[in-house]
């Protein structure tokens, strides 16, 4: 039978061709996850506990998506030979999607609840398994060819951010659709409204999600160098790459660790703190919403700084998150629950967006292009494996622990009475909860293994995370309700104990200049404010962050870089001209440093690396923005203390180093203004 020519992999692809393909990508991405919206997380756990579903069924459910991965071995033989991915990919799609479909109609031929309907719904999930492992084989060595390998960071936080808002909206719609038909339904017939979500989403979104991928182009696989080697020895070459080994086995144990107790908040909700669906669904959403915030700030920091660091950073913050949910009973619901419960949620979320980029990006970026498919699907099994055991122990864990308790109890004893105080009370989940922290903590460890080009340091990443904290935090003030979350008073934790993941909340002086710097811009626009205001305005607010500093001679240039690089950004959504906003940025934010007991050079350095940095994520002239920086920096020698040829040495070194983390072409624009600089004012142009 011949293959339809959407189907077969194309030689070359086009710029075009590429880039339509990459807009079906993102498309496919929002209806998939709209559809998913609708048919897991708390949605697919109420349901099946509608049909019968113990905490035992629940961890069976989350685990068999996982399990069913073991497939792709089997999976990588055919990729190989065939060498079509998307002729494997689209078709078993098509056969995910539809197996929701009997899934929807249980409850019409069983009466629930009903071990059967539960065990039917399993079946389902387990076939559904199948077809999602023979799809990922083949889906995620296709995607690495069609992403740019220099974009990777960015594109996959952009799709991932529509993804998460498709997500987002379709999961509250249902839950809302699901709170309304429980109000207009009999007891008997509450299940039946989750059976036509499921229907909906599965048919008119589900099916859209395979028809965006069928869109898709695929490239040609490439062909392996020299003699093909054995299945065998395909299956085992990820596993003799030892950093790719070690990649491997962190996966594996942060799969298992996170799915050993996540998969259980959304039952720990409906069940011990009895919360509605839309309740629990509405926090998740809250997860989302942050997910979505900072996807745009770990996509260009992953680009910048690489994989490895970021994910040490959220993971530690995950893990933490983990180890607050015993806090929400003690041991029943208090009054703060609910607002603890909000700040966990906004937290994994933020650790979840960086999560996923990171995890996506080091695996593609670590995987040979000749033998992309047998090494991704190595990563992904060790992943699933891992996220397929943990569930099926949580279970069994919850259940046992639920019939036992472990109770600290600090009492004040007098003559007249005795005053309890319980200083600890766990049980079933909370003894979940606190053996995740404790293994996630310990997973860590393997991370530290891995090797990465280009890998940065933990503190220069933070530096720049909290450089855009509250401005991803200010989004918030939109929504009903969350406008507090922009009052959190973040700078306050930068003094907190070095406990695991508190360090990813600290350190957010970059980001008070920047907004500082924002709202001036802002001002600048309406023309509320002139240039010389704009600078002293800039100079308060880097005055104001460096007296909060504990260590200005130390941290002076990241004050500086942070406060350049929030100052590009805003002007470039100011839409007005680089000239006196890029001088008086640079002026106010030297003076500043300085006269707070920065080093001179340092904040030199740091102010024009940052504006550099800053010009290149908001797609400003960089050539402009470095010239004006360079004026700026000469003309504030005599205040700094320096000589003019001492500032412009350093200003150039460090436009120069900076320029070295650019595309070509910024690099050019930066070596080009420099040269000029210093010819004109009469430098050595050799320096």
């Amino acid at each position: 039978m011949p293959i339809p020519g959407f189907l077969q992999p194309r030689t070359d692809l086009t710029d075009e061709v590429r880039q339509r393909g990459l807009k079906a990508l993102t498309y496919q991405a929002i209806a998939a996850s709209g559809a998913d919206g609708l048919m897991s997380g708390g949605f697919l756990a109420a349901f099946a506990l509608l049909l019968g579903a113990s905490n035992f069924h629940i961890g069976i459910l989350t685990a068999l998506p996982f399990l069913m991965q073991t497939i792709q071995i089997a999976a990588i033989i055919v990729v190989e030979r065939l060498r079509m991915r998307k002729l494997i990919a689209v078709p078993s799609y098509f056969t995910g999607y539809l197996s929701w479909a009997p899934i929807a109609l249980i409850p019409f031929v069983i009466d629930i609840p009903d071990t059967r309907a539960v065990m039917l719904l399993l079946l389902f999930t387990g076939i559904r398994g199948v077809g999602n492992a023979l799809v990922n084989t083949s889906w995620t060595s296709w995607l690495r060819e069609m992403v740019p390998a220099g974009a990777m960071g960015g594109f996959f936080a952009q799709r991932l951010r529509v993804a998460t808002i498709a997500a987002a909206a379709s999961s509250l719609v249902a839950a809302y659709y699901i709170d309304w038909w429980k109000d207009i339904a009999t007891e008997e017939n509450v299940i039946f409204g989750y059976s036509y979500a499921i229907l909906f989403g599965s048919i008119a979104l589900g099916l859209s999600a395979v028809v965006m991928m069928a869109r898709i182009p695929e490239p040609r696989m490439a062909a392996p160098e020299g003699v093909r080697p054995s299945i065998m020895r395909t299956l085992t070459a990820p596993l003799q790459d030892i950093n790719y080994r070690r990649l491997v086995s962190f996966l594996g144990l942060w799969n298992f660790v996170a799915h050993l107790a996540v998969p259980f908040f959304t039952v720990y909700m409906l069940t011990k703190l009895e919360f509605s669906l839309s309740t629990v669904v509405g926090l998740g959403v809250l997860s989302q919403v942050a997910n979505v915030l900072f996807l745009r700030v770990w996509g260009p920091l992953v680009d910048r700084y690489g994989c490895k660091v970021i994910l040490s950073i959220c993971s530690s913050l995950y893990f933490l998150v983990i180890l607050g949910w015993t806090f929400t009973t003690m041991p029943d619901k208090h009054t703060l629950t609910m607002p603890l419960l909000v700040f966990l949620h906004f937290l994994i979320g933020i650790a979840s967006a960086g999560i996923n980029v990171a995890s996506t990006t080091i695996q593609m970026k670590m995987a040979p292009p000749a033998q992309a498919t047998a090494f991704l699907t190595v990563s992904s099994l060790a992943a699933n494996l891992g996220a397929a055991i943990s569930p099926l122990l949580g279970g069994a864990f919850i259940d046992f622990f639920t019939v036992r308790h472990l109770k600290l109890v600090v009492e004040w004893v007098d003559p007249e009475r005795v005053i309890s105080f319980p200083a600890m009370f766990l049980t079933g989940y909370d003894f979940l909860f606190t053996v995740a922290f404790v293994l996630g903590l310990l997973t860590l460890g393997t991370l530290g293994r891995i090797k990465e080009e280009g890998e940065a340091e933990s503190e220069v990443v933070l530096e720049e995370l909290m450089s855009q904290t509250r401005e991803n935090l200010r989004a918030l003030n939109s929504v009903p309700g969350l406008s507090f979350v922009t009052r959190l008073p973040l700078a306050g934790l930068r003094y907190l104990p070095p406990i695991p993941g508190l360090n990813v909340a600290a350190n957010v002086t970059a980001y008070q200049i920047a907004s500082s710097i924002r709202y001036t811009v802002e001002g600048l626009a309406l023309g509320a404010v002139t240039a010389r205001q704009a600078q002293a305005r800039i100079h308060q607010a880097v005055a104001h962050a460096s007296q909060e500093s504990r260590d200005i001679s130390r941290q002076g240039a990241a004050i500086a870089f942070g406060a350049t690089q929030g100052s590009m950004r805003a002007i470039a959504s100011s839409g007005l001209g680089t000239g006196r906003l890029v001088r008086s940025s640079v002026r106010g934010t030297l003076t500043a440093v300085s006269r707070a007991g920065g080093q001179p050079a340092d904040a030199v350095r740091g102010a024009v690396s940052g504006a550099i940095h800053g010009a290149s994520d908001a797609n400003l002239e960089v050539g402009e923005v470095v010239a004006q920086s360079l004026d700026a920096v000469r003309e504030s020698a005599d205040e700094l203390g320096l000589s003019e040829q001492e500032i412009v040495k350093y200003a150039a070194e460090a436009a120069i180093g900076a320029a070295e983390e650019l595309a070509q072409e910024p690099q050019e624009q930066v070596r080009e203004a420099v040269l000029d600089e210093l010819m004109e004012k009469g430098g050595d142009a050799d320096r």
